[in-house]
């Protein structure tokens, strides 16, 4: 028996990246929505890495449904499996709000530990929980940001400015900045619970006149959070605009959001599906695996 690596082109990436064999998805989905996933070829197997981006198109519970089918069928064949989710779906979920509301980070977590011995995500969203607080099997969150700093190798230390958006992205900025070491400002992001309208509190002593800025966030879904830190700075004559972050949860679309205020560059991981991605995760995802000895 032998590793496999199973799952969808960033499998066969990482597949290649690791030198192992890879066993590709078949996708398919019936016209009432249900699905069904289908391994191209079934054998014994030593150790399985399922590895599975969510599609641009694809509902993000079809998603769900079809990694816990392809979880329940591996368990079958393999003695043990490594479970790569590289967009953990619900993190966001992470506390109940309101009498009567699930717990759904903690809900997929243990559907997930049931039929896989190591589960890894990257940047999950560990607001109010702790990735080791949802999960009672090995549980490995990977960090991208230091990645996404490599993107900006020909920016002036000296001339940049790392902003983030909100407290939640203090980590992520610190992060980001043990490569690229510039000048860091976090935005406060208050909302009105009634309006639903965001403005931000920032160091009005700070003189953004001519300065390269880059906004660092994990998600980004609609855009518009960041749109509207980068048009406060826009007015406060920046030189350039630039994003980086993890996911891009809604893929190209998310893009084009971003394009209308003509950034001189959008840095983002493959995590998600997407045309446009900067950063391919199968590089960074074979090493941890290989510096933690999982495979």
């Amino acid at each position: 028996m032998e590793n496999l690596i199973i799952g969808d082109e960033l499998a066969k990436k990482l597949a290649q990246q690791l030198n192992l064999d890879f066993i590709l998805i078949e996708d398919r989905v019936f016209p009432d929505g249900e699905t069904q996933p289908r391994l191209e070829k079934e054998k014994e197997i030593n150790k399985a890495v399922l590895i599975l981006q969510k599609k641009q198109n694809e509902n993000i519970n079809t998603y769900l449904i079809k990694y816990f089918l392809l979880l329940r069928k591996i368990k079958e064949l393999a003695q043990e499996i490594i479970c790569i989710m590289p967009y953990f779906p619900y993190a966001r979920q992470d506390s109940v709000f309101q009498e009567g509301e699930s717990l759904s980070s903690l809900y997929i977590a243990e559907l997930i530990e049931k039929n896989s011995d190591v589960f890894i995500t990257c940047n999950m969203h560990e607001h109010r929980k702790k990735i080791g607080d949802l999960f009672k099997i090995p549980a490995h969150n990977i960090f991208l940001f230091q990645n996404l700093a490599e993107e900006f190798k020909d920016f002036s230390l000296d001339n940049s400015v790392v902003v983030g958006p909100d407290k939640e992205s203090e980590a992520f900025v610190n992060d980001f900045c043990k490569k690229f070491p510039a000048r860091k400002i976090i935005f406060q992001k208050t909302r009105d619970v009634k309006t639903g309208k965001i403005s931000f509190v920032y160091d009005k002593n700070y003189d953004f006149t001519n300065k390269d800025v880059i906004i660092v966030d994990d998600i980004v879904s609609t855009g518009r959070t960041i749109l509207q830190a980068a048009e406060i700075i826009k007015e406060l004559k920046a030189k350039t605009i630039s994003f980086a972050f993890v996911h891009s949860i809604f893929g190209d679309k998310a893009i084009e959001q971003l394009n209308k205020i003509n950034p001189k560059k959008i840095v983002f991981t493959n995590t998600l599906e997407s045309s446009n991605f900067s950063v391919d995760i199968a590089k960074p995802l074979a090493k941890y695996l290989l510096e933690n000895k999982l495979i």
